[in-house]
């Protein structure tokens, strides 16, 4: 799994809240699109957590990126905008789903059950 945040202390959450709220995983971290894209070329690509807010290309654009490089890769996008135009657009960009970042705990684990293992 990928999370891409560049906020440190949203990463620093997510990350805790993932760990502790997932099975075993092996967690990458990212900040931008660039270094998002730097770790999915590290190996096998499963699942991306992608912030839609991102410094340079948002997170629209790096789930493009993402998607071009590794096809079978699901990427939900998260937001604290949850507007149904992003909800669009990051759909069209490839993502699985979109989730606004205040129903991240909610929403989120439901979502990862249905993915195939």
């Amino acid at each position: 799994m990928l999370l891409v945040e560049d906020h440190e202390e949203m990463r620093a959450a997510l990350r805790d809240w993932l760990l502790t709220s997932l099975p075993p995983v092996k967690l990458r971290e990212a900040r931008s699109m660039d270094e998002a894209l730097a770790c999915a070329g590290q190996g096998k690509l499963d699942l991306v957590l992608m912030n839609l807010e991102l410094p340079g290309p948002n997170g629209i654009e790096a789930t493009r990126a993402l998607r071009r490089q590794h096809p079978g890769c699901a990427v939900v996008v998260m937001s604290v905008n949850d507007s149904e135009a992003l909800r669009s657009a990051a759909l069209d960009a490839g993502a699985l789903a979109f989730v606004s970042k205040r129903e991240l705990p909610h929403a989120l684990l439901p979502l990862l059950d249905r993915l195939p293992n």
